[in-house]
């Protein structure tokens, strides 16, 4: 049944208004009002809290297995994979202003919006396209791989212990980050591998030999390398295609690669 939610849920992102999953960010919600309430506490009981959630979740997925021919299985499922997903939607609007200056030629614009909208600050255009392709990549890898990377070893409960977890991050920090860099740890590098055999092999395979073991490298800064090896000697991106065009091309072969490899584990294993 995994494979088929991935299906659903990449169909409703796709086609539907919820592409940055379902409208309110329980997730980031939950996290903001233990926050609020719990800010004092030791971290380690402010974690036990924030998983609180998982709970009820195991009871409600115990109840509906098997009910209506799995029928409510599947809508659940779904359901929480949708709250896990990143609210950025990186493959759509999260750069749209930044390429319309970009278009215009306006760097200074397009340097604003993007210190603005996605806290890169930088002034020469090489090095702000190459913040930017990054960034975009790992938002990709956090707002969809990584929760359905997880989803896969240890279903919906994987799923939204990550993304708590992931929410938490910025406002907690501490052992929330190392918690929250845990998780993303190898399905970045899996993303790397990716985008390695849909971009440029040798050039991208370098950077995950030098950078694979790097437990302290972050793992935005990881996908930002590996990034900007796969597309060396890519072809110009048209203009009327937008700058990003090429970034965003290599992301969604990157994700067909890993949806072809689940495809041929579900119907063989």
């Amino acid at each position: 049944m995994s494979f088929l939610v991935l299906v659903l849920v990449a169909l409703i992102l796709r086609f539907t208004p919820w592409r940055n999953g379902l409208p309110v960010d329980l997730c980031g919600r939950w996290s903001a009002w233990l926050q609020v309430r719990l800010g004092n506490h030791a971290e380690w009981q402010w974690i036990l809290l924030l998983m609180l959630p998982l709970l009820p979740l195991a009871i409600l997925l115990w109840w509906v297995q098997g009910m209506a021919y799995g029928l409510f299985s599947l809508v659940l499922h779904a359901a929480v994979l949708l709250l896990c997903v990143g609210r950025s939607d990186p493959l759509g609007a999260m750069t749209s202003a930044l390429e319309q200056a970009w278009a215009r030629g306006d760097q200074e614009a397009a340097s604003l919006v993007a210190e603005r909208e996605l806290g890169i600050v930088c002034d020469e255009s090489n090095g702000l396209l190459k913040a930017v392709r990054g960034r975009l990549v790992w938002e990709a890898c956090h707002g969809y791989f990584v929760p359905a990377f997880w989803y896969l070893l240890l279903g919906p409960l994987g799923a939204l212990g990550y993304r708590l977890l992931a929410s938490a991050s910025g406002e907690k920090g501490g052992l929330a980050n190392v918690l929250s860099h845990s998780l993303e740890w190898l399905p970045s590098r899996l993303l790397g591998l990716s985008l390695a055999l849909v971009g440029h092999f040798d050039a991208t395979l370098a950077v995950l030999r030098r950078q694979f073991a790097r437990w302290e490298l972050s793992n935005a800064e990881l996908l930002e390398q590996c990034t900007d090896a796969a597309l060396q000697d890519s072809a110009p991106t048209p203009e009327h295609e937008g700058i990003l065009a090429s970034v965003r091309m290599l992301v969604k072969r990157s994700l067909l690669v890993w949806a072809v490899f689940i495809a041929l584990y579900a119907v063989l294993g």
